[in-house]
């Protein structure tokens, strides 16, 4: 059985992810493991000056869990639930290996200015830390019952194990799969001719049975970036979750450099799949 882990702090923010890893368990049979680590809310047990005190923050938590498994949308769902008292984000990814986890679904409230470039978001900390594709989810009204993704790369050969990953999801979900190259101005411009080269040999790479027309499947948009290109181009098709590698860059490099997968990820309405190369 397939396992979905799903990083939970009791807020709507993740009863929304909760509920849409519920419909993803549904659809590929899988059970769920919700993992709360005390410390998420600020207060809790980190700050637990005492004995009583920790184990009142445990009881709570405990009760918060038995509230939220009664949804009506985890009928039928095996829920597995998990209290870690350690506050570490980048702690998920070993977790989601311990228990052989195939994806992380997580809620993001997403993050802006100077908190973005310092601190970031939770959601952000697990996508550059993860191993394991991670699907990012906000609280708002979109259904989610996805048929039609987009994977987005500039298709060098460093993305080639996150283009099996994602075809491995895609077909997992049932979903049909688009792909999408941004080209950018400047200094970044292709050509038509070197971007079909470019597609040539990665599509040869990935041993595809007919590489010259699977050239002809990739969307091509030219705009200002990658984030414009990708949120226009899923606006137009109708996308109903977004794909993208990411480096999961830490540190200085990340401070320099950036990540535009977590970038997307954080800044998208529709869910983010994210997928470290």
């Amino acid at each position: 059985m397939k396992t979905i882990l799903i990083p939970i702090d009791f807020t709507s923010t993740s009863s929304k992810a909760l509920e849409i890893g519920a419909t993803i368990a549904k659809r590929i049979s899988a059970k769920i493991v919700l993992t709360h680590m005390a410390g998420i809310e600020e207060g809790l047990l980190t700050k637990a000056t005492n004995f009583e005190e920790t184990i009142y923050h445990t009881k709570l938590a405990e009760k918060q869990y038995s509230e939220l498994l009664r949804q009506s949308f985890l009928d039928d769902i095996l829920v597995e639930p998990v209290l870690q008292k350690k506050l570490d984000f980048t702690s998920i990814n070993d977790f989601a290996k311990d228990i052989d986890a195939s994806l992380v679904v997580m809620g993001s409230h997403g993050s802006s200015g100077l908190k973005e470039v310092f601190k970031g978001s939770n959601a952000e900390k697990v996508v550059r830390s993860s191993e394991i594709p991670v699907l990012i989810v906000k609280e708002n009204d979109l259904v989610f019952a996805p048929e039609r993704l987009i994977f987005a790369s500039n298709f060098d050969e460093e993305a080639i194990s996150a283009y099996y990953k994602i075809i491995e999801i895609a077909t997992l979900l049932s979903v049909q799969i688009e792909l999408l190259f941004v080209n950018l101005p400047n200094d970044q411009f292709i050509s038509t001719k070197k971007m079909d080269e470019k597609l040539l040999r990665f599509f040869n790479k990935v041993n595809h049975p007919d590489p010259v027309n699977a050239i002809k499947t990739v969307n091509r948009v030219a705009d200002y970036s990658v984030e414009e290109g990708v949120f226009n181009f899923a606006s137009l098709s109708g996308a109903d979750i977004i794909a993208i590698p990411t480096h999961g860059r830490k540190g200085l490099s990340h401070l320099l450099n950036g990540s535009i997968g977590e970038d997307i990820a954080n800044h998208s309405m529709l869910p983010v799949l994210t997928v470290k190369i």
